[in-house]
């Protein structure tokens, strides 16, 4: 439903290109040579459209929208911990490091966003809204223009890239279907369906010494291998 949202709302969003883009003659020298660009009625529509439509809807929601949702993961993650010997520092000291590499991973992602985009929509809003272009600016954007969007349209393929560098499962599953050779099915894990097991067999441990604390009285077993799979092999 929200895939469908965001492709509806795409659509309405750029459906003003299609009917005030037009090929508009640029050189009075050589008339022949024409590019296509938008044409409004009036000049308040066209910075209304831009303001609105381009400006807050592609870049400043997002962002709003992409940093908040980051904020509720990294607070969800921040909160999450695995039952451990307080005891043991080796174990405080992996679930921290991964904590950190999750949020430093998301604050990438936002800064990245944020960085891509900027220098299009800078020469957007110097056009729109800065009045008479200089004669020194008309010969630098035709050159910076193409740049800022080459770089705005990299942003779209640069996330699997930071995954890929802050997750050791996203490599390793990478490296198999480069080694695996096929394109589609599954790739099946032994040892990590033999840690899986290992980390389940931990957690039920823990729960029946945790309702048998008053008989026990003590810190519930925990499997080093198991702890360190969950942290490696969970996206953390």
């Amino acid at each position: 439903m929200m895939i469908v949202f965001i492709w509806i709302l795409a659509i309405l969003v750029t459906a003003p290109w299609v009917i005030f883009f037009d090929l508009v003659v640029v050189f009075d020298d050589n008339p022949h040579v024409r590019l296509c660009l938008d044409v409004w009625p009036n000049p308040i529509s066209e910075v209304l459209y831009f303001v609105i439509g381009n400006l807050i809807f592609c870049y400043i929601l997002p962002m709003v929208l992409i940093t908040m949702c980051y904020i509720l993961i990294w607070i969800k993650v921040w909160r999450r911990s695995i039952p451990t010997d307080t005891q043991d520092a080796q174990m405080e000291r992996m679930q921290q490091k991964s904590k950190v590499k999750v949020v430093k991973m998301l604050v990438a992602v936002v800064i990245l966003f944020v960085l891509s985009w900027f220098p299009l929509y800078l020469i957007f809003a110097r056009i729109k809204l800065g009045g008479p272009v200089q004669k020194w600016e008309e010969e630098m954007f035709p050159v910076v223009t193409p740049l800022a969007q080459w770089l705005g349209a990299s942003n779209s393929c640069i996330n699997p890239i930071l995954y890929a560098f802050f997750n050791k499962k996203y490599r390793k599953g990478f490296v198999a279907i480069i080694k695996s050779r096929k394109c589609c099915g599954r790739l099946r894990y032994y040892e990590t369906i033999a840690l899986q097991s290992s980390s389940t067999s931990t957690r039920k441990s823990w729960h029946y010494n945790n309702n048998h604390a008053s008989m026990t009285r003590r810190s519930p077993p925990v499997d080093k291998n198991a702890v360190s799979f969950i942290f490696n092999h969970t996206g953390v």
